[in-house]
């Protein structure tokens, strides 16, 4: 764990903690999507496979390189992520949430997430007054990396890496990043669409 980080959950309460209610009656919980472990590493191996070492190592030490590391854990499962949120109680918290796994309550808070993630979870620091702002005139990324096409698939962007359609770096990295993210945070399907 980060050592910088500290979290008010440290200290031993001394008070009991009550549990939130739960949503749905015990069998009666709804009945999702199975749970297939491999899925979420086998998507991000598939993008990675088709980056030159250099490109990964990039990513690797980017923002998104949490990411990437869930391609070296086999058992990470954003499915498995999504099967057990499906068994939410109910709770009043903002970054707080509550599941229950064999029957039991586990809380999934900041401090546990600051845990997995390794990121820090901390204070926001004070805000700097900042001298004028500069005006940002970015272009909208998605005509720069892709043209006219209005969508595009995972798979057709692992492909285009692959087979090095894409040689610009920069524009590799960008693209490797969307299909990344799109992998985790929804599906893991290779038909899944980019974000936008």
């Amino acid at each position: 764990m980060n050592p910088s980080v500290q979290f008010p959950e440290d200290q031993v309460e001394e008070t009991r903690m009550n549990l939130p209610g739960m949503m749905f009656a015990d069998g009666e919980e709804s009945v999702g999507i199975r749970v297939l472990t491999y899925q979420s590493s086998r998507a991000i191996n598939s993008i990675l496979s088709a980056l030159d070492e250099e490109e990964i190592q990039f990513i690797r030490q980017s923002s998104f390189g949490k990411l990437v590391d869930i391609g070296d854990k086999p058992g990470f499962s954003g499915r498995f992520a999504r099967f057990l949120l499906s068994r939410q109680l109910k709770v009043e918290k903002k970054y707080e949430d509550w599941f229950r796994f064999a029957g039991k309550p586990i809380r999934f808070s900041l401090r546990e997430f600051a845990i997995v993630t390794g990121l820090p979870c901390g204070e926001f620091p004070k805000k700097q007054k900042l001298k004028k702002k500069k005006k940002i005139n970015d272009k909208p990324y998605w005509p720069e990396l892709f043209g006219s096409v209005e969508e595009l698939r995972v798979s057709k962007a692992v492909k285009m890496l692959r087979k090095k359609t894409v040689t610009d770096k920069d524009i590799r990295i960008k693209l490797a990043c969307l299909a990344i993210v799109s992998s985790v945070m929804e599906n893991v399907d290779s038909g899944l669409l980019l974000y936008k």
